[in-house]
């Protein structure tokens, strides 16, 4: 088997208190406190041949400039290509503002150095590691955000990068899982990784290794809680946490061979680990832009006339009319999300984002995707793709918004409200990652 190294680091990017908070509109003022630190969290790998990096930040997204910035400073300091360094958010909604925006030029250099920085640490840590992988459930915290019929993804994909002595703990763990980070309401003014940086934290706790957690396709997927408060994202974070961990353990035995005493044969018998898979490494790193299109919108005027006429009709629902309210609020919500994006576009009405893709063996890969996509559009790639353990890993490297299936903009609501794409783009970025996919697979 091909020499593995891995190596890990993390670094607190927590901005000082009083930086506002991204991602929700009603807050007033900045943050006033720091409930737990948001981190960057970076893993290295090199199998000799090719060295790549993936950085896991709290924030709520990543953009180009970003990325940019990253990766020409990790290229400057280790020996790793820019092209092969994948940055991701974890997307929470209680860390600081930044993405799309230049409020405050000099926070963002420090946040960008110190992401870079936690690489690079990553890189100099790098120690002998063996990659397992396998696949978790957990169904119980979450719900599709547009209809509670509607699709979730309740695997939970883990990687194990684990120590070729067993006495000694893992070298490192990748989890991935597919929900919106809001268990923390607009009404929250305190700076918190929310329930993704509780799981990383019980995993840690539970496995006495360093974690990372990737954000899924969760466009459309948001967190059960009885109470928007920090003792849900302890309870959520710590359901997923523990999946993991479970998994993390379950893992451990292959390639060493699992045994159990026979007592009416008086024999010792091998017994099978059935978790998951061994992954022969062998790294290969791609990225591709994909040609997608601004919407073209209405003037702002044109939705005050339209949201005018659906108020009235809003007076005229019955109360009992559950079905009737929806449908109006489906219509409603889309043109409100409308007529704010109409105000916002601007610039050249093709974008090329990136999307990239890390192989690290047969059957195991992570792909970047840069937005907020819907577990539809996931579960679609998975499938064509064809690869038994494929991470899909969204905030990642740039960020468009929304990208909802065409089917969804009939629909209304926020998502196809707030989408700076056209309805075009999600087959673009479906077909445009199977292909990637197919470009990095090792056979």
């Amino acid at each position: 088997m091909t020499n593995l190294m891995v190596g890990v680091a993390s670094a607190i990017i927590t901005p000082p208190v009083g930086t506002y908070l991204e991602g929700y509109g009603g807050r007033e003022g900045g943050s006033v406190g720091v409930h737990d630190d948001l981190y960057a969290r970076a893993l290295v790998v090199d199998d000799d041949q090719t060295q790549a990096a993936i950085v896991a930040c709290d924030l709520i997204g990543i953009d180009r400039h970003t990325t940019a910035a990253v990766r020409e400073l990790v290229a400057a300091s280790t020996d790793i290509p820019s092209a092969n360094v994948m940055v991701c958010a974890t997307h929470t909604h209680a860390g600081p503002v930044g993405m799309h925006r230049r409020d405050d030029e000099r926070l963002r250099d420090v946040q960008n150095r110190t992401i870079a920085g936690a690489v690079e640490q990553a890189w100099r840590n790098k120690q002998p590691a063996v990659i397992k992988a396998g696949r978790g459930s957990v169904d119980t915290v979450s719900q599709n955000r547009r209809d509670p019929a509607g699709p979730t993804d309740d695997a939970l994909r883990v990687l194990l990068f684990d120590s070729p002595d067993r006495a000694a703990p893992p070298v490192a763990s990748l989890i991935n899982f597919a929900c919106h980070a809001t268990v923390l309401f607009y009404t929250n003014v305190q700076i918190s990784a929310d329930f993704p940086g509780q799981a990383v934290n019980t995993v840690e706790r539970l496995t006495a290794a360093p974690s990372m957690f990737l954000q899924g396709a969760c466009g459309d997927v948001n967190p059960l809680w009885v109470e928007q408060d920090f003792v849900e994202t302890e309870r959520v974070g710590t359901i997923v946490g523990a999946e993991a961990a479970r998994r993390i353990y379950e893992l451990r035995p292959l390639g060493r061979q699992q045994r159990v005493w026979n007592i009416r044969w008086d024999d010792v018998l091998e017994a099978p680990v059935r978790s998951g898979d061994l992954i022969a490494p062998r790294i290969r790193v791609a990225s591709r832009t994909v040609s997608v299109h601004l919407r073209t919108l209405l003037p702002a005027s044109a939705y005050d006339r339209q949201l005018a006429d659906l108020e009235v009709e809003r007076r005229m629902v019955r109360i009992d009319d559950t079905d009737g309210r929806r449908r109006l609020m489906e219509k409603v919500t889309r043109l409100r999300g409308e007529r704010t994006t109409s105000e916002s576009l601007h610039g050249p009405a093709e974008l090329r984002p990136e999307i990239q893709a890390i192989s690290l063996g047969p059957d195991c890969a992570i792909l970047a995707l840069p937005g907020e996509f819907f577990v539809e559009t996931a579960q679609a790639i998975q499938a064509a793709a064809g690869i038994k353990h494929l991470l899909i890993a969204c905030y990642a490297n740039h960020h468009v918004m929304y990208v909802p299936p065409k089917h969804e903009f009939a629909r209304g609501g926020y998502e196809p409200g707030v989408a700076i794409l056209d309805e075009d783009s999600e087959a673009a970025f479906r077909t445009a990652a199977v292909e990637l996919l197919s470009e990095i697979a090792v056979k």
